[in-house]
Formats: structure tokens, sequence, C-alpha cells
């Protein structure tokens, strides 16, 4: 038996640990930042809840209090209800807007760390959502990587420096800190990328009539993936429109057994998609619409499709299409105009990133693309008309194709503008990114906006 071509796997494993690196180092220039941030910050919500919550009187140790100080500089805005819910569950109805799956994991794996005697139980979930979002975020860049050499794009040798790069601007993203800290982006991300990536490996060229067992299996599991992530954030749910391609595949597929059990599967795959996010409705339906009393029904039980998430956003957030179209909101259109022109332009420009690829395939290999694209293109016409339009820059950073599209335009660059002084603009891209995460990074841990 011929022993395995280590020149191969030896630079991509070179490349695992440079991205690992990058990341170590990365975080602690966040972490710092968010430390060294002055007081308590702009709002002192943070200090009022671990001050309620802390009722051990005895001293703390450096240790502990570096502890404390770090994790009240990560738990702020949208964290301080992940942590709370996690910690003593649901008690109001807005609180069924945030991610029902991750703060459920949030308070399982609180639940399994080990806790100093001096802290409050608060503390130990805003340290399990710390530990949570730091791997998350390291396996997703990985997943990333292997994801773009499974793609249908490129040459082996240029594919390899496309998804470096493409980690690498994971690593960097817009969301900045709200990957470090308390937050659904990382679990999200991770659960996406992983659904993609199951996806990915078995869907483009192969017509349906072909899918055997292992095919099956992976597709259904990109499905859970997908579900899972849907838990975490709503707009997970648009991870289904990847299964469009298998539509355009019906065309030219032959009608037979394995055919009807492949689109049984992949009707499968939706419905646990569509799980992920009616779950959470049913319960939250079940505590308000069913179990209390006649004269306590919120106005929302009685909606022909009565989901408390979108009573929640259209009637505490004042969410709905362009309800935040205002002149006071110019500023956070403009903040976001950058990131919504980038996935926007790169989504419409993913289904021409195919080189070397040939024939039929080709053909087949765009339509792929352009259905991995959708997602991000949809979440971005959403963000513009519909919801709080500065979040995209932290939840786009689920979504691969936007990455992998710039990781091309700048490894393509290097070959054609070695010997020109100016930067192309998808390296001001990155360089904005970096800048971005940087001062939001201190923005954040102050307690101010952007968020």
């Amino acid at each position: 038996m011929a022993s395995p071509d280590r020149s191969s796997s030896s630079p991509l494993l070179a490349d695992v640990r440079t991205l690992a690196c990058l990341f170590v180092l990365w975080k602690l220039l966040l972490l710092c930042i968010a430390y060294a941030s002055p007081g308590p910050g702009y709002d002192t919500s943070t200090t009022l809840l671990f001050a309620r919550a802390q009722s051990a009187l005895s001293e703390n140790t450096l240790l502990e209090d570096f502890a404390k100080r770090l994790a009240s500089k990560l738990v702020r805005w949208d964290a301080l209800y992940f942590v709370s819910v996690a910690h003593r569950g649901r008690l109001f109805e807005q609180e069924w807007a945030w991610g029902w799956g991750y703060t459920n994991l949030l308070g399982l794996i609180s639940k399994v760390l080990p806790r100093a005697s001096s802290l409050s139980p608060l503390y130990v979930q805003a340290f399990a959502g710390v530990l949570i979002s730091h791997v998350s975020h390291l396996l997703s860049v990985f997943m990333l990587y292997g994801l773009v050499h499974h793609l249908p794009i490129m040459n082996i040798p240029e594919r390899r420096k496309v998804a470096f790069i493409a980690a690498s601007l994971h690593i960097f993203s817009s969301a900045g800190l709200f990957l470090s800290a308390p937050y659904a982006e990382s679990l999200f991300s991770m659960l996406n990328f992983l659904g993609i990536l199951l996806h990915v490996g078995i869907s483009y060229g192969m017509p349906l009539e072909k899918y055997g067992p292992s095919a099956l299996i992976r597709l259904l599991l990109s499905g859970v993936c997908f579900g899972l992530a849907t838990t975490c954030r709503s707009n997970g749910v648009f991870s289904g429109l990847i299964y469009f391609h298998h539509l355009y595949m019906l065309f030219h597929s032959k009608i037979n057994v394995r055919t009807i059990v492949t689109v049984a599967v992949i009707g499968l795959s939706a419905i646990m998609i569509l799980a992920g996010m009616l779950l959470p409705q049913y319960l939250a339906y079940q505590d308000f619409c069913v179990f209390s009393p006649a004269d306590e029904l919120r106005p929302w039980c009685s909606r022909s499709l009565p989901s408390v998430y979108s009573w929640v956003q259209e009637h505490y957030w004042n969410v709905g299409f362009l309800r935040y179209w205002t002149v006071s909101n110019i500023p956070l259109f403009l903040l976001a105009a950058p990131m919504l022109c980038a996935l926007i332009g790169t989504g419409l420009a993913a289904p021409d990133l195919k080189i070397d690829v040939p024939g039929k395939r080709s053909k087949q290999a765009s339509v792929y693309l352009l259905c991995l694209a959708a997602p991000q293109i949809l979440l971005a016409l959403l963000a513009l008309t519909t919801f709080h339009v500065q979040i995209v820059n932290r939840i786009a950073t689920g979504y691969p194709i936007w990455y992998i599209v710039i990781a091309a335009g700048i490894s393509f660059v290097r070959h054609v503008q070695d010997h020109l002084g100016r930067p192309s603009s998808q390296q001001l891209i990155f360089r904005g990114m970096f800048m971005y995460s940087i001062i939001q990074g201190g923005l954040y841990a102050s307690f101010m906006p952007p968020a």
C-alpha cells in the first residue's frame, strides 16, 4: 500500500498552525483592548447586574479580580440578556427573542465549569459564553479553510491561497469583540459553516439519482446543523436557500427510486431548518397562550400566525419594513453601507469564481455558488429594508461566500498588481475590517454603540 503523500498535507498543516497563531494573537489584542477600556462604561447595567448577583463576602484573589473585570467588559448590550436568561430562564416575552438554542447551551456549559466560591453564578455564565465564543470561532476558521478546498473553484494551488486568506479574513471579521463576548455569532458561524461543509462535498455535479447512503446522511446532517444554527440566530433559516440547487439538479436527473428518496431527504432537511425556528415559537405559545389565564393572554396569541419572535421585534424594537428609515438613523446606514455592498456585490460575483471546471459542470458550479450566496444577499436586503441595519456588521460573519470572493480578489491582485503602489478594493476592505474591529472593541467594552 502506498504511503500517504506528505507533500500535500504538510502545507495544509502549516496553514492551520499559522491560522491558529493569528487567532490567538488577535484574540489577545481584542481582550486587552476590552480590559483596558476605562470605567464601567456609558451604561451601568452590567455593574448593577453583577452587583445584585454577587453575594459572597470573601476577599477576591488577584486572578479573580482580573477575571471579574474582564467578564464585566464583555457582558454588554445583548450579552446581558443572554447571560441572565441562561442563568434563570425566560421570564418575559421579549426574552424569547434571544437565541433559544444558544442560551440553553450556555446554561449547560456553565454547570460543568469549575467555579470559585467568591464568584456568583452569573460570572460563570459569562465565562461559559466567552469559552463557547472562542472555541466556536476557532473551529469556524478551520471549517472555512476546509470549505474552500471542497468548492468547485480554481485549481488546487490557487485554492489553497484563497482558503488561507478567507480563513484569515474570518479571524479579523468585522464582528470583532462580538466573537469573543457571550454572543451567539460565533456558535452560529460554526454551525452554519459545518452545515455548508457537509453539503458542499456531495451536491454540485452529482445527479440526484446517484446519491448514495453516505451522501444522503451528509445531506441530512447539513439540515441538522442549519436547524441548530437557526435556534441560535433566526437568520439561520436563510440557509435553506442552499437546497434550491437541488431543484436545478432535479431537472437534470433521471426519476427513479433513489431520486425520490433523495428528494424526501432534502425535504426532511428543510423541515429540520424550519423546526429550528418553530420549536422556540411553539414553546413560547404554550407558555403565554395555552397555560396562561384568558384575561392575561398577550395580543400576539390571537394572530393567525402567533409568533412571539415577530411580535417582540415589532412591539419592543419597532422592526418592520422601512421603519428604520429615519433621518436619525442615517449614520447607522452609513456605518453598515460597506458591509451591505460587500454582501450583495460578492454574492452576485460568486458564480464567476469557477475556474478550471470543465464542460457541463461549469454551469452546475455557477448555480451552486449562487445558491450558496443567496442567504447573504437576502440577509443584506432585509438588513437594508427591515431590521436594525447596523447589526449586519456582526451577523454577516456566519456567511462564507463574501470572505471567499474577497480572498479570491486579494489572491488575484497579488499576481497582477505586484508592481503597483496602490491597494486594491479588496485590500481596502480588509484594512477597513481590521480598523473597525479595533475601534468597535473599545466602544463595545465601554458600553457604547454601535451594537
